[in-house]
């Protein structure tokens, strides 16, 4: 129809947000954004507003308040980072970089659904290594191995820690995928959107400096509390910042995100709500007896949580005590008898929330 490709007009998308609750409920843990919010240090300067009639300036400050950040694990440039909208914007600006149509592409099952749909548009073939319940849906990296040698090129997409499990990969496992994705000639993107809740010793950032065939994404959505300024990054050797750029969207930050990022970077705010994280996030998992939470990482802020009776909604009996969540439905290899839960700065109501789920999935076993 007037050109429009016919995958466009026929997708069924399966991002999240596509089965979002609208039903009434006390606690919010459906999206992924920071459980404790906006850092209360973070001020407005009275001449923030002054240039907001002229085109973003030099991205050059944010560049190097990240090579910063990170300076205790790499040695970053600017001309290693690209400013994108959100950590969605940097995925979307890799596919459109490397992704045609009958293009191979490996990746987790579960994991971040709405990067799936994105594959769907370029009619490529995905593949994901699902994560198994015998192992408790840890990722297992022999196991990714094995499919990265059955498609020798194919484009590799994960994230860390994964969505929705909340599970860290550790260095080696990553290093080992990288490795071996040269090899055979396959470009991988790591996507770590929730990577400000893992410790920087497991970033694949470090690898940066020693594979060309690599991408970190990242964002100032999750840990560092500002989802609504819409600002990401993707992180890589020099040739592929320029390549990626080239399919950019022109000037993905403004004024108003520069401030903001910049005061983030400089704050200690992610680390403060990893404190609260670790804190609070066994609390939940220990009021579980019968729902059981997928292998997890106590300072990230999401699990798995999940019932062997596949007949059970899980979410809309969240729902019934007053909590919402992500279904599982859209995620592949996971159905309805699986949520994704994100922690509430309300951890005493969250826990007396879930004490009552339990409690009701008990009945109906």
């Amino acid at each position: 129809m007037y050109g429009i490709r016919e995958v466009l007009l026929t997708q069924e998308r399966n991002d999240y947000h596509e089965h979002l609750s609208q039903a009434a409920f006390k606690l919010d843990c459906s999206m992924g954004s920071n459980p404790y919010g906006v850092w209360p240090g973070l001020q407005c300067p009275a001449d923030l507003f002054a240039d907001i009639a002229v085109y973003p300036p030099s991205d050059e400050p944010v560049q190097k308040g990240i090579c910063r950040y990170f300076s205790g694990v790499a040695d970053l440039q600017p001309e290693n980072v690209l400013l994108t909208c959100g950590s969605i914007g940097a995925i979307l600006t890799l596919n459109r970089m490397i992704l045609v149509p009958g293009k191979h592409i490996l990746g987790v099952g579960p994991q971040f659904s709405a990067v799936v749909d994105d594959f769907v548009t370029y009619e490529a073939q995905y593949h994901p290594v699902y994560l198994k319940p015998e192992n408790n849906y840890s990722f297992v990296v022999e196991d990714f191995l094995a499919a990265m040698r059955q498609y020798p090129g194919a484009y590799i997409y994960i994230d860390n820690p994964n969505n929705p499990t909340g599970q860290v990969i550790p260095l080696e496992a990553s290093r080992q995928i990288v490795a071996l994705a040269r090899e055979l000639d396959s470009f991988v993107v790591m996507d770590e959107a929730y990577g400000d809740y893992m410790d920087n010793s497991q970033s694949a950032i470090q690898l940066i400096d020693s594979y060309d065939n690599l991408a970190v994404v990242r964002t100032f959505a999750k840990g560092m509390g500002a989802a609504g300024i819409r600002l990401g990054y993707l992180l890589a050797q020099p040739q592929i910042i320029s390549a990626a750029n080239k399919v950019n969207v022109p000037y993905s930050k403004n004024q108003i995100a520069e401030h903001v990022a910049c005061s983030l970077l400089e704050s200690g705010w992610a680390q403060q709500c990893v404190e609260r994280v670790r804190e609070n996030k066994p609390k939940v998992l220990a009021a579980l007896k019968n729902i059981k939470a997928a292998v997890t990482d106590n300072g990230v802020s999401i699990t798995m949580l999940y019932v062997d009776n596949e007949r059970i909604n899980l979410c809309d009996l969240l729902e019934q005590v007053g909590i919402r969540a992500i279904t599982g439905v859209g995620y592949a290899g996971i159905g309805q008898n699986m949520v994704r839960l994100n922690l509430h700065e309300d951890i005493d109501q969250l826990v007396e929330c879930i004490r009552a789920a339990d409690e009701l999935v008990g009945r109906q076993n």
